[in-house]
């Protein structure tokens, strides 16, 4: 079955909200990776093919060259991707927000700390 963009999105936040939390940021990456690859491969009807993001239709994880630091919080790195900014906490903790600045999630770290709070 054949989904949008936005009821795909939706499914991704639902099982991401719903997934162990993580105690690193690499697990937290990972996660966040995993589980948007899978929703993609069994919604989309599109091959997994990240060098056709622009055009394919598809939404890919956030990419290791849009990692950016966030000033004064340096337990937290940003990945930029096309409509959204991936926070993640050294601790494992996720938070996605909309470019315009409305969080679509907040995922707190095995320690029970979201992004803000490490």
């Amino acid at each position: 079955m054949v989904l949008t963009r936005s009821e795909r999105f939706a499914i991704f936040l639902e099982r991401l909200a719903a997934a162990e939390p993580t105690d690193s940021a690499e697990a937290a990456y990972n996660l966040v990776s995993s589980t948007l690859i899978a929703v993609e491969d069994e919604f989309s009807g599109t091959k997994f093919d990240p060098a056709q993001w622009k055009t394919d239709g598809r939404l890919y994880p956030p990419q290791l060259d849009n990692r950016r630091a966030v000033a004064g919080y340096p337990e937290v790195v940003r990945y930029r991707s096309l409509g959204h900014h991936t926070l993640i906490g050294s601790n494992g903790s996720i938070q996605i927000i909309t470019i315009r600045g409305a969080t679509e999630l907040m995922k707190a770290g095995t320690d029970g700390r979201h992004v803000w709070q490490i």
